[in-house]
């Protein structure tokens, strides 16, 4: 089954986290245009673990470990780490070397932050050496977590589920101040298991139509008057509801409504995790221009389409086939 609404939902959840960190340049002092309508693209990052969450399961549903489980729990790594990691090393060494802090990172408090964005591991008040790397140590918690559920077999996913939500109370009744059982407890991780039931509920239930327009038409409405402050929502649950909504409305598209979508906006979900990574370069080279008054709109708009260039060329020449070429180590 195509699942072309979520890929196009990859690229649109890209393309807001690009907004959000591009927003200050179409921020002017009597009308902040960046602020109005990209202050919770962030919001994005959210969107991509619930479709991480989904994917999981949705690959995995009708596959039997029973047999060979050990085996096939290390391939399930393997396939995430070619998937993950090649393109995100490459992508930090590029940041360490462009910002001119290369030797900063092989001593002392450098060294220790390089180590923890190899190995996915949080810092306290520290980012990744690529900053966007915070969001991929969820993901590979996330995917290590998710490996080891394997072992369960059948109740599989009724582990992954139960163990998030148990390291979230805990996070609840006991708050901490290190950062690996911070990430560990965070109401983030939810996002995930929001993912894994969705692929349960739409392999057992066929929605009928009229309700499943309902539901996006809802979901699609209900996001966007959030994303742009028509509501406040502050509750950290009840902004997983929105953003969980807005995803269902995204999969109703595939699994009921059958809409096949844009090309443009499938492509853009094609190349969303080079554009993930890659955007904060061309913010970087965009740092040394001015541009002064409403020039800046204009401005912002190229940057954009910059950066989806750069992704494109990221995703054809670097990470189509670094990915394919491990794939094929993979095999042999």
């Amino acid at each position: 089954m195509k699942l072309n609404n979520l890929q196009i939902l990859r690229g649109i959840s890209a393309l807001l986290v690009c907004c959000f960190h591009f927003k200050e340049y179409i921020n002017f002092k009597d009308l902040p245009i960046g602020n109005i309508l990209f202050a919770k693209g962030s919001i994005g990052v959210s969107v991509f673990f619930v479709i991480s969450g989904f994917i999981m399961a949705f690959t995995t549903l009708k596959k039997d470990f029973s047999i060979h489980t050990s085996k096939e729990i290390k391939l399930f790594y393997k396939r995430r780490i070619i998937r993950i990691v090649p393109l995100y090393f490459l992508l930090s060494a590029g940041w360490m070397i462009i910002g001119g802090t290369l030797m900063f990172y092989f001593h002392g408090e450098g060294l220790r932050r390089l180590i923890h964005s190899v190995l996915f591991l949080p810092q306290k008040d520290t980012f990744p050496v690529l900053y966007l790397g915070w969001s991929l140590n969820y993901e590979m918690f996330f995917y290590l977590i998710f490996g080891l559920s394997l072992f369960f077999k059948k109740g599989r996913y009724i582990f992954i589920s139960v163990f998030f939500i148990a390291t979230y109370m805990a996070g609840l009744l006991f708050p901490t101040e290190n950062a690996y059982l911070k990430m560990v407890s965070s109401h983030l991780n939810l996002y995930f298991v929001v993912g894994i039931l969705f692929a349960l509920l739409l392999d057992k239930i066929s929605i009928r139509k009229i309700w499943a327009q309902v539901l996006c038409t809802a979901g699609i409405l209900l996001f966007s008057a959030f994303l742009f402050n028509f509501i406040v929502i502050s509750n950290s649950l009840l902004v997983l509801f929105v953003v969980s909504l807005f995803v269902l409305s995204f999969l109703l598209l595939d699994y009921t409504l059958h809409f096949k979508g844009n090309r443009l906006l499938i492509f853009l979900g094609d190349i969303s995790y080079s554009l993930y990574l890659s955007h904060p370069f061309v913010e970087l080279f965009f740092r040394r221009f001015k541009v002064e008054g409403y020039l800046n709109i204009p401005y912002f708009i190229l940057k954009l389409i910059i950066v989806i260039g750069l992704a494109a060329f990221l995703y054809y020449f670097v990470e189509k086939k670094i990915t394919y070429y491990l794939k094929l180590k993979l095999k042999a």
